[in-house]
């Protein structure tokens, strides 16, 4: 078999998910309130909003952290993402990271408690250019692994044929 088909076939790289995948990053200060985060979420269509401190990247906060501190706050008191702590710290990747390399990030980043759900992808600067979630990530791998399938069967074909026709 040659290289980079069947089981030496190379896992795709953030890099390369980010070409594919034509992200919207929504991004908010620290000080930003729950309210701009909601709306931003729902205006841009995301699940989760980057949260940057001093320029600097925080953490993210998801549909399921604004809705849960929502739940808990009374209405009448606007506070902003850092003092509601809905901020969920995630993985950060490059994006020469690959697949396999994030998932194994997400699976050991909080072994005390529920795994984030996405992971961060920084550029060379440090900027945050997407945010990849752990579904993502797993359909990207299922997607992989049929690919090498695929391979394998039409090499077996191949010389199934060749063998059938150099006798």
């Amino acid at each position: 078999m040659s290289p980079g088909i069947g089981l030496d076939r190379p896992f795709r790289t953030m890099r390369r998910l980010v070409a594919l995948r034509r992200p919207v990053v929504a991004v908010l200060p620290a000080d930003a309130s729950l309210a701009d985060a909601a709306r931003l979420a729902n205006r841009d269509g995301v699940a989760a909003v980057v949260v940057m401190r001093g320029g600097a990247f925080a953490g993210v906060v998801s549909h399921r952290g604004i809705a849960a501190a929502a739940a808990r706050l009374p209405e009448a008191t606007p506070q902003s993402l850092a003092a509601v702590a809905c901020l969920e710290t995630v993985p950060v990747v490059g994006l020469d990271t690959t697949v396999p390399e994030a998932l194994a990030q997400l699976a050991s980043a909080a072994p005390d408690r529920a795994a984030p759900d996405h992971v961060a992808v920084v550029d060379s600067e440090g900027r945050v250019v997407d945010l990849v979630s752990r579904a993502d990530l797993l359909a990207e791998l299922v997607w992989h692994h049929g690919e090498v399938i695929r391979e394998m069967r039409l090499q077996e074909r191949l010389m199934h044929l060749q063998g059938v026709y150099s006798c």
